[in-house]
């Protein structure tokens, strides 16, 4: 008996893969531009050695990312010798933003709105182990001066 729908007789189904390919597509995107936000958070340096750990996991929504980067370096020269550098520091990074060490007023303002819209935000302060504690000082001062009331020094554990 032939279909009243149908006129031409049953139909096969058919498989339409438009909508997956756009679903594809769009994660690849998504995840690309997440992998450049991430990078940018991330400074290659060589943080010090701890003898006796305190280590604890700050929740990402409550904190801030300070790197205070070294100078320019190649990962092949700074593995054969990590001391033999000036101890000057190159930038202060806070997020995704970059201050030069002169500027410090940009540091302290960019924290500032950090902790108007979370009064209780913590800092994850990363300093270089080349890099003089004259040179991280001043950062810690304009973490200061922005109303940060906890800061936390990130370390290199081995063990990880």
């Amino acid at each position: 008996m032939p279909s009243q729908v149908f006129k031409r007789g049953p139909t096969a189904p058919e498989m339409n893969i438009t909508p997956l390919i756009d679903v594809v597509f769009l994660l690849i995107v998504f995840f690309m531009i997440v992998s450049n936000i991430v990078t940018h958070q991330a400074v290659e340096m060589f943080v010090p050695d701890l003898d006796d750990s305190q280590a604890q996991v700050i929740p990402e929504e409550g904190r801030v990312i300070v790197n205070v980067a070294p100078q320019a370096f190649t990962r092949a020269t700074r593995a054969a010798d990590p001391l033999r550098f000036s101890g000057s520091a190159r930038m202060v990074q806070v997020a995704n933003q970059s201050y030069a060490m002169h500027d410090l007023a940009g540091v302290t303002a960019s924290l500032e709105r950090a902790v108007e819209r979370n009064p209780e935000v913590e800092v994850v302060l990363r300093a270089d182990r080349a890099i003089y504690y004259s040179e991280v000082q001043p950062v810690m001062d304009a973490i200061t001066a922005a109303g940060v009331n906890r800061v936390n020094l990130v370390s290199f554990d081995p063990v990880q």
